[in-house]
């Protein structure tokens, strides 16, 4: 067919979510690395990429309707899923082929195609740069569509799905395995000069007070690094799809700096590795193989609290280091060895909170509550820890919401396969407090792709915790209040903004449905 117009969308997430994370201050760089791709093997198509953080959503109802392109994808998270659908269905009214990716679409996709007919494919890759561009060349007519790489798509026979390597070559320099230098340098410029403005200017309303004394050029996203320490033992609520621990060469990371600062005048970079201290020699490699004229860029990070020492603060402070955001948790040591593991306790949070304190370097911490287990005496310790968090001023910003289970964690298995979650609650010690609505969540989850993610929370919450789902909202609120209170960022993502104003149980909603 003919594919000469593509539009890939990151999608704004959905009015009834809030969230304080990554809300407009850096771009998308996801759908715009596809893009550098398919332009880069395409000569002939012209590729058009939005941020819907940026960028509303009648805005880009507008564009689609007037670029008219052959192909639309979307990435699409539990967040902005509503949005995504309502996207897609102005996509196919003006025929075009889509395409969705990202995790919610890897999780249920068999789900989505089955329950969607304005999807046409989905798109189950990691790394989405080459599948991608293996689906436009199957589309184009010069590849079959059995050998592009985690295409989920229908047949005659049912829904298939190709479970084929994302990334064909390997480029290998000793150890680690610089296999993400395959992905090329993305071409910031793909995006409009008005999202770097609004980018910009969204950073500096939250967070221009971390830098009174300097001036801020520029932000963006960068992404040299993948994976986890954790991959083979997750915290039980991550839903990461593959934590296994991949790297670009320090080579190609500070050409990829440099190409931000000379495109977009970035000063500030969100590197979104999932955990940047789980590889302490590759942040050694990149410190000493930082280019001498490269100036002062500064890098905003994800780090886990059990990983942080001296060294590793040390090395934060020469790269460049000058925010990190820490997955806390929990302030009760029981809570954070189920939540994460048995390395993991209050104690570890205290030191490298300290650490980082110590050093400078404001933290973006995070807290979930409600996990397997909960009890009043737990939760109260996570309150009076989010409390010395921000007494002490070690927190840029902080958020903390109930547990969601997410499908793709362990919490979401659970409760998809009871025996399993049995077994879990004798392992870890917790008690299942509702077995009846334990084995009921099969038959009322199993076969949807749209998760209301307050109700889905509230079931997990009358399954698995001790808290009730009110004092849960009472709890989270009365943590944000405090943090705002003392001049602190604060929110609660996937919650609903009018459930965190009130403050109110989610009772009255459950009952009516």
């Amino acid at each position: 067919m003919k594919v000469n117009k593509v539009m890939l969308i990151n999608v704004g997430k959905d009015s009834d979510v809030a969230s304080i994370g990554n809300d407009g201050s850096f771009p998308a760089l996801g759908v715009v690395s596809l893009a550098t791709v398919l332009k880069r093997q395409f000569s002939d198509i012209e590729v058009i990429v939005i941020d819907g953080q940026v960028t509303s959503r009648t805005q880009i109802e507008i564009m689609i309707t007037e670029f008219k392109p052959q192909v639309v994808g979307f990435s699409v998270l539990g967040t902005n899923y509503k949005s995504a659908l309502h996207l897609a269905a102005v996509a196919k009214s003006i025929d075009a082929i889509t395409i969705f990716g990202n995790d919610h679409s890897a999780v249920f996709g068999y789900q989505i195609l089955k329950n969607r007919k304005d999807i046409d494919y989905i798109c189950t890759a990691d790394i989405g740069e080459f599948a991608f561009s293996a689906f436009i060349n199957f589309l184009k007519g010069f590849q079959q569509i059995e050998t592009v790489s985690c295409l989920m798509y229908r047949t005659n026979e049912g829904i298939k799905h190709n479970n084929l390597p994302e990334v064909l070559t390997v480029s290998q320099y000793g150890m680690p395995n610089y296999i993400l230098d395959e992905i090329p340098i993305p071409d910031r410029n793909l995006l409009p000069k008005e999202n770097w403005k609004s980018y910009l200017n969204n950073y500096l309303d939250k967070y221009g007070k971390l830098h009174s004394d300097e001036e801020i050029t520029g932000v963006t996203t960068i992404n040299r690094a993948r994976g986890c320490a954790r991959a083979k033992a997750r915290c039980t609520f991550c839903g990461i799809a593959n934590l296994t621990p991949r790297f670009s060469s320090p080579e190609i990371f500070w050409n990829d700096v440099r190409a931000g600062m000379n495109d977009v005048s970035a000063s500030i970079f969100y590197e979104a590795f999932d955990s940047f201290s789980s590889s302490p020699s590759w942040i050694e490699h990149l410190v000493r193989n930082k280019p001498k004229d490269i100036g002062n860029p500064k890098f905003f990070v994800y780090t886990q609290a059990v990983e942080t020492n001296p060294r590793l603060v040390s090395l934060y402070k020469e790269l460049g280091v000058y925010r990190v955001n820490i997955g806390l948790e929990s302030g009760d040591t029981t809570m954070l060895k189920r939540l994460k593991g048995p390395r993991d306790s209050l104690k570890k949070n205290q030191e490298a909170c300290i650490l980082f304190k110590e050093a400078n370097i404001p933290i973006y911490g995070s807290l979930v509550l409600g996990g397997q287990g909960e009890t009043y005496k737990t939760l109260d310790n996570t309150i009076n820890f989010a409390k010395w968090l921000i007494d002490n001023k070690m927190m840029a910003a902080l958020e903390a919401q109930p547990l969601y289970p997410d499908f793709g964690a362990l919490t979401g298995h659970w409760l998809m396969n009871p025996d399993d979650a049995r077994k879990a609650s004798i392992k870890q010690g917790f008690e299942i407090i509702n077995t009846k609505l334990l084995d009921n969540m099969q038959k009322k989850y199993g076969n949807t792709d749209n998760i209301d993610f307050d109700e889905i929370s509230y079931d997990w919450n009358r399954i698995f915790c001790q808290v009730s789902w009110e004092d849960l909202l009472a709890a989270t609120a009365e943590i944000t209040s405090y943090a705002a209170k003392n001049h602190t960022v604060a929110g609660s993502a996937r919650m609903s903004n009018t459930q965190l104003e009130r403050g109110k149980s989610l009772k009255q909603k459950v009952s009516s449905l």
